[in-house]
């Protein structure tokens, strides 16, 4: 299992991209900015951290930075994405609107009617004029305009739950999450929920995509990428942490998930 770590993401950038059903979105990836995805066309389950959302036309996904995520279906669809960091907002907002800004991403999921999709179609259309220009730059105000209008329609009602048979699975999904450095082996996972190894792992592929194995071994890397960068504890101390038995057992899965040591991956945020 091969997890996308985008580190160095640009401060401002938009994209719309068509996919068919042979398109497969299989790792689970991250990045340091900001993520709006908006559904133009089409419906799929999207995972995101310890949830799994039915997505269709009108509803837009948020991520945080550094927020694991994933599609869990290949089906055809169109969707528009915008990335922003952090950064970028403190070129142009005070710390204070920065905060009102961000409001929007309390929630992961909000679901926006025909009418107001089209007034947010109108305002990517502009972000993406922005990036084909070379004249003044405006993209921070379309971007401001469409994080308020995020932000007064997150509280809206959603057109349809979250699928009744991925319920179960959702509570699987945050008990992971919360234990993900206690956890030695699946039986424990299949314990807490009073259900079969068998079933626990057939329900978790079917829903997710992934096995628990590889679920519990991106969450475990996440926490790790965190401690790398940000404090300076050793390898052994931060495997130890994120519940690897060895630092040598650390180093393999951390190879196999992002195709670097994390010596390596330390590196990159040492000046």
């Amino acid at each position: 299992m091969v997890a996308d770590v985008y580190q160095t993401h640009p401060l401002f950038s938009i994209e719309y991209i068509v996919h068919d059903t042979t398109h497969d979105m299989s790792n689970f990836h991250y990045h340091d900015a900001y993520e709006l995805y908006f559904l133009e066309k089409g419906q799929h389950q999207i995972l995101i951290q310890d949830s799994i959302h039915d997505i269709e036309v009108y509803d837009v996904a948020l991520f945080k930075p550094n927020l694991f995520h994933r599609s869990t279906q290949n089906q055809a669809c169109a969707r528009t994405c915008v990335y922003f960091t952090e950064r970028f907002l403190r070129l142009y907002f005070t710390e204070r609107a920065i905060q009102t800004l961000l409001g929007c991403f309390d929630t992961e999921l909000i679901s926006l009617n025909q009418e107001t999709f089209a007034k947010v179609k109108k305002l990517l259309l502009l972000l993406e004029n922005e990036q084909t220009t070379d004249i003044e730059y405006h993209a921070f105000i379309y971007l401001a305009e469409l994080l308020s209008l995020l932000t007064d329609h997150k509280s809206s009602p959603r057109r349809k739950q979250q699928h009744s048979s991925y319920v179960d699975v959702g509570h699987i999904l945050t008990y992971i999450n919360q234990n993900y450095n206690k956890i030695v082996k699946i039986e424990e996972i299949a314990n807490e929920f009073y259900i079969s190894r068998f079933y626990l792992c057939h329900r978790f592929k079917e829903a997710t995509g992934l096995t628990v194995i590889q679920y519990l071994n991106n969450i475990k890397i996440q926490r790790a990428c965190h401690l790398l960068a940000s404090t300076n504890l050793s390898i052994l101390r931060i495997a130890n942490e994120c519940g690897f038995n060895s630092s040598m057992y650390f180093c393999k899965i951390f190879k196999q998930t992002l195709s670097m040591t994390p010596s390596h991956y330390r590196s990159q945020f040492q000046t």
